[in-house]
């Protein structure tokens, strides 16, 4: 009888990462992002998500909202071109086999794309907590459900698309076991996956709050606040020029409502807004809670060395900006 093959470690699945072609190791968060290249946009006003206890992310329902346009979309196209096949067919007096034949295809595809969207809007949110308080990471597994993993022991990534479609997404590494580790998303916004400076900027963003608090997150004076979601920006005559804002306004809008864009996004984010945190998740969130057992002290950055986005990745720098490594 073969025996089985021995789990790996921790450290081996981390070695595992760091060598794939398509991951990237991000800066530890003893590192901190050089100053004069920080610049946050985040709209933080948002008390629910943005407080001095924790700051959670619900990237899941703008993500989740697009592919369910695209479901939606198809399977409204799918039922409109049938039931107009169904009249052509009535019309020239086809018998119902002979329609049927000829467009079984386009109802089987409105089927199919209908029950990928149900099952898509059945799933559950994926949401993190990034709890300052307690120095911790919620991550939340399903109703009343959660992984809790210690920020101080987190493992930053940069993952690249397979595809090639120039998404950067953020994955934060901790260690749950000798031989477990869990994994959850960094990202706030869409746009944080754009490139692999977003990438550095959202690490930055995290390490400050959890280190510093909202203070050392506010909104850059010089740029527009945003809040940050899965969802796409709007797009205005200004900033996208005259093309891009006549294409948004002309075919995406009028697709995006025919798509059942507006019932889309409101189950999404109320859908998200509705998760059910484990009792002790929600206890070590409330102000003030009681954190013995956790080691609650902040992880402080160099004041010494920092890194800086440097076109391709990143350079190690002194206050001055001069590399050193």
């Amino acid at each position: 009888m073969p025996h089985p093959k021995p789990l790996l470690t921790f450290q081996q699945m981390l070695a595992n990462l760091k060598a794939r072609p398509d991951w990237q190791a991000l800066p530890d968060i003893r590192v901190a992002m050089w100053p004069q290249q920080v610049s946050f946009c985040d709209d933080i006003s948002d008390e629910r998500l943005f407080n001095e206890q924790y700051i959670e992310s619900r990237l899941f329902a703008g993500k989740a909202a697009f592919v369910l346009y695209l479901l939606c979309g198809a399977t409204l196209a799918s039922l409109v071109c049938f039931a107009y096949d169904a009249w052509l067919s009535h019309s020239a007096g086809s018998t119902l086999y002979s329609f049927l034949s000829k467009s079984w295809i386009l109802l089987t595809f409105a089927a199919f794309t209908g029950v990928l969207a149900i099952a898509l809007l059945k799933l559950e949110p994926i949401c993190v907590r990034f709890n300052r308080q307690a120095q911790v990471v919620h991550i939340y597994k399903g109703r009343k459900n959660a992984a809790t993993v210690a920020w101080r022991d987190v493992h930053p990534f940069t993952e690249f698309s397979p595809s090639a479609d120039g998404k950067f997404a953020i994955n934060l590494v901790f260690q749950t076991g000798p031989t477990a580790l869990a994994m959850a998303s960094g990202a706030f916004d869409i746009g944080d996956e754009s490139a692999l400076v977003d990438n550095l900027t959202r690490l930055e963003f995290l390490r400050r709050y959890m280190a510093e608090g909202l203070c050392a997150i506010q909104p850059d004076p010089a740029r527009t606040p945003y809040r940050p979601s899965g969802f796409s920006k709007a797009v205005t005559f200004k900033e996208d020029g005259l093309l891009t804002y006549l294409f948004a306004i002309l075919l995406v809008k009028p697709a995006y409502y025919l798509a059942g864009g507006p019932l889309t996004d409101r189950h999404l984010v109320r859908r998200t807004a509705n998760v059910e945190w484990p009792e002790e998740v929600e206890r070590l969130c409330s102000p003030g809670a009681d954190v013995t057992g956790y080691d609650a002290t902040p992880v402080q950055a160099s004041r010494d060395v920092f890194y800086r986005f440097n076109g391709r990745g990143f350079d190690l720098v002194n206050l001055q900006g001069e590399v050193i490594g």
